[in-house]
């Protein structure tokens, strides 16, 4: 008969059990002993800032640490970590900042933590997005090997320049701050102590502004906002120094006076300046300038400009506003006032295609002055390196003797040529007209079919007037009328000069008088106040015809008030009165 198996149990009182009892405890208690003194590989999660969670000489890999800073939240995910809590150190670190403007990211190959601040190691990559996982305002990078950012209390220190590109839309361009820059609680970027150099990107076409450095800088993230102290700017075909400048998302302003300088020779100063921002994926086409003074030396003396506006492009300048440009011309200044003044350096389409290089072009009714003398022109273009001008129609001149109007012209301050219709106004009485001036210094020449000139009462045309001083001229021929008692005197002649009282006429000379005609080889037609003629000298083969007898002669005298003719030399023919 078998025995149950449950009374084959020892009793509870054998020594087995106790024996047991002794193995267990002591196998949980070596158990316990060894677990804690090897520590524990692969703890990802961890939370650090309550009560410490890392014994002496505590490891791990593959996991994420989770600072809060104020109403931000900082998260390091790292490949291995090891130390202490007060001692803590990180490889292969991956770290986001979440902040209510943005979000930080940032790469770096070990991060340390003493005393609460983070140092972490170059090279160090960074990048700040828009909040809600927008675009990326830029990137930046430390390059190196040694420390690149130390970080306490949510401010950073950089401890090696950075290099900061940013990519969205008006902010584009490279940034390289040098060590020392940090980035504040609010999230701003300050450099005290620079240099501090922007430069535009490289692609895009050219830029009118293409750097920028500064002695001290504070900007947002992404720099859409800042400010900087001390700056020079690099601009196409010059610089500009100013001692501030505002960054804003429309454009970069110099708010106070600034000094520029151009490769052309000018330089001066504004009462401010502006670039406005380009579009995305452009540069900066131009700067504006307010309150705009310039000056050039040249071989023959200074040049001097001024304007309440002026906009510098890749393409050269446009002034608007009061233009004044101010020349040296022979011991005295030519002034060139208008509206507008568009001046081309280089290709562009920031000034019209029509203007060539180097050439600038006054828009607006324009005024160009020397002396007593003076041009206006809706429209005047001159070739800088010639000083030759074009003047647009309608021209309105005016010299020492006169006014006039006429067509386009073009010349320089010596010699300048006019289309017709001309009309020239002299102070002294008198007109000219015609289908060209030449006006040379004093010299007024007006050619035509004919060109005419009046006066009073006196009314003489010819192929070609020259006027000097008070003396006109008919070097190639005349015809016209004088005022007489009797009626109206008709000449014709090879050539004619009219001087004070006196009308010379020379080769084939032909006068028309009320019943009767002379003809003669000169004769001299002197004239009174009032411009109607009082004498008449023919000489040389004289032929009189009509009421005041027919005959030839070598000489006469003719009165046309009293009828009289005097007769010189030996005649032939009939006549009454004493002359005969």
């Amino acid at each position: 008969m078998s025995v149950p198996l449950v009374d084959r149990i020892p009793s509870a009182r054998h020594p087995l059990w106790r024996g047991l009892g002794w193995a267990l405890a002591v196998g949980t208690l070596g158990l316990t002993v060894r677990f804690l003194t090897s520590g524990s590989d692969g703890m990802p999660g961890r939370i650090v800032g309550g009560d410490p969670l890392f014994g002496e000489g505590t490891k791990g890999s593959v996991g994420t640490l989770t600072e809060q800073v104020g109403p931000n939240r900082m998260v390091l995910s790292y490949k291995t970590i090891e130390g202490t809590e007060e001692d803590l150190r990180l490889e292969q670190v991956t770290g986001r900042l979440d902040e209510q403007a943005g979000q930080w990211r940032l790469l770096s190959p070990r991060a340390r933590r003493e005393g609460g601040v983070w140092v972490l190691q170059a090279p160090l990559d960074l990048e700040v997005v828009q909040a809600g996982n927008g675009p990326s305002l830029g990137r930046g990078r430390v390059e190196g090997s040694g420390p690149a950012l130390r970080w306490a209390g949510g401010e950073w220190e950089g401890l090696g320049p950075l290099r900061w590109e940013s990519r969205e839309g008006a902010t584009q361009g490279v940034w390289n701050l040098p060590a020392g820059w940090r980035r504040e609680m609010d999230g701003r970027i300050r450099v005290d102590h620079g240099p501090v150099r922007w430069q535009a990107p490289p692609d895009g076409g050219p830029a009118t502004l293409k750097a920028m450095d500064a002695d001290r800088l504070w900007a947002t993230p992404g720099f859409l906002t800042g400010h900087l102290e001390g700056v020079k700017a690099q601009l196409t075909e010059g610089s500009l120094q100013a001692s501030v400048a505002d960054l804003t998302p429309e454009t970069v302003t110099w708010p106070g006076p600034l000094s520029f300088e151009r490769n052309d020779g000018w330089r001066g100063e504004a009462k401010s300046g502006a670039a406005p921002r380009p579009a995305p994926g452009a540069r900066f086409q131009q700067v504006d300038f307010r309150g705009f003074q310039a000056r050039r030396a040249g071989p023959t003396g200074e040049e001097r400009l001024s304007t309440e506006g002026a906009r510098w492009t890749p393409a050269g300048l446009r002034l608007e506003g009061n233009v004044i440009w101010d020349q040296p011309l022979d011991g005295q200044r030519m002034v060139l006032k208008a509206p507008r003044v568009l001046m081309r350096e280089a290709p562009g389409a920031e000034l019209p295609d029509s203007l060539p290089v180097g050439h600038s072009a006054a828009e607006g009714q324009a005024l160009l002055t020397w002396g007593r003398r003076s041009l206006g022109s809706p429209r005047i273009v001159v070739e800088r390196a010639t000083r030759r001008w074009k003047l647009q129609a309608p021209v309105l001149g005016r010299g020492e003797d006169g006014t006039f109007s006429s067509g386009a012209g073009e010349g320089d301050p010596r010699s300048w040529s006019f289309d017709g219709p001309v009309q020239v106004n002299l102070f002294s009485g008198g007109n000219l007209r015609g289908a060209k001036l030449v006006w040379e210094d004093t010299v007024w020449t007006l050619t035509g079919r004919p060109a005419a000139w009046t006066r009073l009462r006196e009314r003489l045309s010819g192929p070609r007037i020259v006027r000097r001083g008070e003396t006109v001229t008919f070097p190639e021929g005349l015809s016209g009328t004088l005022a007489a008692a009797d009626g109206d005197l008709f000449l014709r002649a090879e050539k004619g000069q009219s001087e004070a009282q006196r009308i010379t006429l020379g080769g084939g000379v032909e006068c028309q008088g009320q019943g009767w005609r002379l003809a003669a080889e000169a004769v001299t037609v002197t004239v009174g106040a009032d411009r109607s003629v009082k004498l008449i000298q023919a000489q040389g083969g004289v032929t009189l015809r009509g009421r005041l007898g027919e005959g030839q002669g070598e000489a006469l005298e003719l009165e046309p008030a009293g009828q009289a003719v005097r007769w010189q030399g030996r005649v032939r023919g009939k006549g009454a009165g004493p002359g005969w």
